[in-house]
């Protein structure tokens, strides 16, 4: 059977057949027995029934509320446009994504970086939540950019995983994205009673936005109830003006209950004029009640960073090294000659 086409010859968008459809929703790793919602943010409707390009949403809004739990809904987010105008679904409060077992697909070339299916607060937003708020069970997110960026000292972060056994592959989650979201701390990513959720060829973070004002920021933040959660082939990034001010990753006290895995993760702190190296990439703190550390392994390494863990609580694990402490295991010096 033929790849499945959207565009009729005229370049019309029709209404494909359901084989087609489920050929696409298999190409994205997904066969479900559940509806497919359409959202094209440009030359969508609400008023419309979703159920077709042609009679696309224009809102997610729309589709997480037309979506139908536990049957492994697909809502699929058009890119239309290679300009961030002409392709975002822009929030001007937090979008919750609160459905178990309703998946979000961006249909896009899948770049690592800028997904044209896209989300973002709008430009009038002070609203003083995250972007997106993930608190459904079993959701696969899949090629969306998530960008928090406004002039607001009021938004917090960008995502906020609260369910389980969420996969996220793909997607980009940009907070921090203007100069007034530096506040004290503020995020990219939060994990809040998140477990067991896996983030996959994800980039976390941006560095086109340099940090350093406000004081404890954070790329990756463990806020409670972290457990288990999996970050394999993921690049973990900022730009700062501070050695200490913005990291990569903080854990509270208690905030994590046994383990959370980086594998083949990079950590990176942008290496150009104007950017400062960090004393310590991370601050991960000593183990409360519940107990938990990171374990770091594959080529899993850190850039622009003279150490792993400010507090040196012993808490980072390394596999098939020592347990980074200090100027150790896995920070990237350049090469010379």
């Amino acid at each position: 059977m033929p790849s499945p086409s959207l565009l009729t010859e005229g370049g019309v968008f029709a209404y494909p057949s359901r084989d087609a459809v489920n050929q696409l929703i298999a190409a994205q790793g997904i066969l479900s027995q559940g509806n497919v919602w359409w959202v094209r943010p440009i030359n969508g409707s609400d008023i419309n029934n979703g159920l077709s390009p042609a009679t696309a949403f224009a809102t997610l809004a729309a589709a997480q509320n037309a979506a139908v739990a536990n049957q492994n809904d697909v809502v699929l987010l058009c890119a239309e446009n290679n300009t961030a105008s002409g392709t975002t679904n822009y929030q001007s409060d937090v979008l919750i994504w609160a459905k178990n077992l309703v998946h979000l697909i961006g249909i896009n070339s899948n770049p690592t970086f800028g997904q044209r299916s896209r989300v973002a607060l709008a430009a009038a937003s002070t609203t003083s939540n995250e972007l997106f708020r993930l608190s459904g069970n079993g959701c696969k997110i899949s090629g969306i950019e998530f960008f928090m960026g406004v002039a607001s000292a009021n938004p917090i972060g960008c995502m906020n995983v609260t369910g389980q056994r969420n996969h996220i592959i793909g997607c980009q989650i940009a907070g921090m994205g203007a100069t007034t979201n530096d506040i004290s701390g503020a995020y990219s990513l939060a994990i809040t009673g998140g477990a067991e959720n896996v983030f996959e060829d994800c980039a976390i973070g941006q560095n086109t936005v340099q940090l350093g004002a406000g004081t404890s920021n954070s790329v990756i933040l463990f806020a409670s109830g972290a457990t288990r959660n999996i970050f394999k082939r993921c690049i973990v990034q900022l730009n700062t003006s501070s050695a200490t001010a913005c990291l990569f990753l903080r854990a509270v006290a208690g905030s994590m209950d046994r383990f959370q895995y980086f594998i083949d993760t990079i950590f990176e702190n942008v290496v150009q004029s104007g950017s400062t190296t960090l004393t310590h990439g991370m601050a991960v703190a000593a183990s409360g009640s519940p107990s938990g550390g990171i374990v770091l392994a594959g080529t899993t390494g850190m850039v622009g960073a003279s150490g792993w863990n400010t507090t040196n609580a012993g808490n980072i694990y390394a596999v098939g090294g020592p347990q980074p402490t200090g100027a150790s295991w896995g920070l990237a010096a350049a090469v010379t000659g």
